[in-house]
């Protein structure tokens, strides 16, 4: 677990990270062999480029708004939404405007 998260205290997950002019981002929460959890901040204009999702991937947006793109359709999100990605899913993330979110994704191997 990342060290900046502190037992017995009261937070906002958003205002771990701060948005850098140009920018994404990135803290791991989380990343162990099973699974991870990353914190992201976009700032304006910046975005991820379409690829594939390692493992099934749950998208909590925390500030702002997004625009995912996800096999082939864009979904805006806004604060308090999320997205799900199954797994090999292609996808990217763009953001118009300044854009929280957190990432939980499982990477379970399959038998």
């Amino acid at each position: 677990m990342n060290q900046m998260i502190t037992p017995g205290k009261v937070w906002m997950f958003k205002d771990l990270l701060p948005y850098q002019q140009g920018r994404i981002v990135n803290m791991d929460i989380v990343h162990e062999p099973q699974m991870k959890f990353v914190l992201m901040s976009f700032a304006a204009g910046t975005g991820l480029t379409e690829h594939a999702a390692p493992g099934e991937a749950l998208l909590f947006a925390l500030d702002g708004e997004g625009i995912i793109g996800y096999e082939g359709q864009e979904y805006t999100v806004k604060a308090g939404e999320m997205f799900k990605f199954a797994k090999n899913g292609r996808h990217y993330v763009k953001a118009d405007s300044n854009f929280k979110m957190a990432l939980l994704v499982s990477l379970m191997k399959e038998h």
